[in-house]
């Protein structure tokens, strides 16, 4: 675990976390353990019994300051669609695959005015198709 502990004026904050302050009797025994060179309890329990790395940051001649919080993008999970090894249902001749393919390129009108992607499809037999699109395509 790597924790940042910052030093202000008014008290402390651990990472990107709230202020404690110094005079608060619940941050008393913390406060003992830094002063002492050792690692707070709280920290060792987040750290489940394995490394704590401890950086100290001094700003005792600043007011606290509340960081923004961080954008994060995406932070769920992501899932698979069919089986891990698909079944391959048949197989075709090169002929067939690209007419199949032509077919499958005749149904989607590009637009060349806008704005353009490529998908690659991998399909159940082993075979790959790459097909254009317009970001406007659902």
């Amino acid at each position: 675990v790597h924790v940042v502990l910052k030093l202000w004026k008014s008290g402390f904050s651990l990472d990107s976390g709230e202020l404690r302050s110094y005079q608060d009797p619940s941050n008393a025994q913390f406060l003992d353990d830094i002063r002492r060179g050792e690692v707070p309890a709280e920290l060792r329990r987040l750290a489940r019994g394995g490394q704590v790395n401890l950086d100290m940051e001094d700003h005792r001649d600043e007011e606290y300051v509340k960081p923004k919080s961080v954008f994060k993008a995406f932070t769920g999970e992501g899932q698979k669609l069919g089986s891990t090894a698909p079944q391959v249902l048949g197989t075709s001749s090169p002929a067939q695959q690209a007419e199949n393919e032509a077919k499958a390129s005749s149904a989607i009108a590009i637009d060349e005015s806008e704005p353009v992607t490529n998908i690659q499809i991998r399909l159940a037999d082993g075979g790959r198709l790459v097909q254009k699109f317009n970001h406007r395509h659902r």
